[in-house]
């Protein structure tokens, strides 16, 4: 904390104000002080929060110093790499069958497909074609990919709503306005 505090220059007071301005005032000067020296050896998860939020970055930053240190322990008496504690952590690559590994792969298809079709009319804007639909064998070839990735993610969009999940709305639609696949 005290790195990323001194880093933009931020005095403890001041992000003691900060953290009672997002609705934390226990956050004060001196407990901040105690903290950064260890002698406060605790620190609850709201705390990380407010104090991620006050300093402008991610809670995760506060958790796991990536690039400041060779380990971390991430268990009682265990110990990884900074990155690889946080991949842990945050499930970053597992395909578990989990709540969260469903929603990451609706997020990512959902973006792949946009990027089929953003490179689709990028092409067609360079190529001087902006009228009408982009043709050619290139497009109709990202088309149809777009087609079979829109396929599944109807068919993980299912399965969320199968699941009992909440179904995230796609970018660009009000949240969930006539965007409920059939179950």
């Amino acid at each position: 904390m005290r790195r990323h505090r001194k880093a933009q220059g931020v005095s403890a007071q001041r992000l003691a104000d900060r953290c009672a301005e997002l609705g934390m005032p226990t956050l004060a000067r001196t407990v901040i002080a105690n903290m950064e020296s260890g002698r406060r050896d605790t620190v609850t998860l709201p705390e990380v929060l407010v104090l991620a939020e006050a300093l402008g970055i991610a809670p995760a930053a506060l958790v796991f110093p990536v690039g400041y240190t060779e380990t971390v322990e991430h268990l009682p008496g265990r110990q990884a790499p900074p990155l690889a504690a946080l991949d842990w952590f945050n499930g970053t690559g597992q395909d578990d069958g989990s709540a969260l590994a469903l929603l990451r792969q609706h997020a990512d298809l959902e973006q792949r497909i946009r990027g089929l079709y953003r490179r689709i009319w990028e092409t067609a804007i360079g190529e001087g074609r902006w009228h009408g639909e982009p043709d050619g064998p290139e497009a109709q070839a990202a088309r149809e990919v777009a087609a079979e990735m829109t396929e599944h993610l109807h068919e993980l969009r299912a399965e969320i709503v199968r699941r009992g999940l909440t179904l995230p709305p796609l970018a660009g639609l009000e949240p969930n306005a006539g965007d409920r696949p059939k179950a």
